[in-house]
C-alpha cells in the first residue's frame, strides 16, 4: 500500500495558501493506486482508499444512506464536498475516529477547484 500523506498534505497547503482555506479539509489518503491529471485538477485513487479527516466536519450527499455499527455508509453518486475539491465514489463507509472521520471506500476521485 502507497502512502500519499506528503502529496496530499503538500496539495492542500499549497492550494490553502493560494486560496486562504481553512486546515479543516487536511486529510491523509492511503491507497493502491494514484492517477493524476495532466493539470492536476483531478486525482483518482484506487484500491482499499482510506482518507483520515483531521476533523470530521465534512458536506456529504448520496442516493442511500445506513447505520451499520456505528459506522454511516453511503452509496450511490456519493459526493463529499470539501471547501477546496469534490470527492466523488459510488460507495464509501465513514467511521468515527479520535483524530476526525475515516472514509474507506475502493476508488475516489477529487476535483479541486
Amino acid at each position: 500500500m502507497i502512502l500519499f500523506k506528503k502529496l496530499t498534505r503538500a496539495t492542500v497547503v499549497v492550494l490553502s495558501a493560494i486560496s486562504s482555506f481553512t486546515s479543516a479539509n487536511e486529510m491523509e489518503i492511503t491507497a493502491i493506486k494514484q492517477v493524476i491529471s495532466e493539470n492536476s485538477k483531478r486525482h483518482t485513487y484506487s484500491g482499499n482508499v482510506r482518507i483520515a479527516f483531521a476533523h470530521g466536519n465534512l458536506s456529504t450527499k448520496s442516493s442511500r444512506a445506513s447505520f451499520q455499527k456505528g459506522k454511516t455508509v453511503m452509496e450511490g453518486d456519493v459526493e463529499i464536498m470539501l471547501s477546496n475539491a469534490i470527492a466523488k465514489t459510488q460507495r464509501v463507509t465513514f467511521i468515527p475516529s479520535q483524530q476526525g472521520l475515516v472514509a474507506e471506500m475502493d476508488q475516489v476521485t477529487f476535483t479541486y477547484k
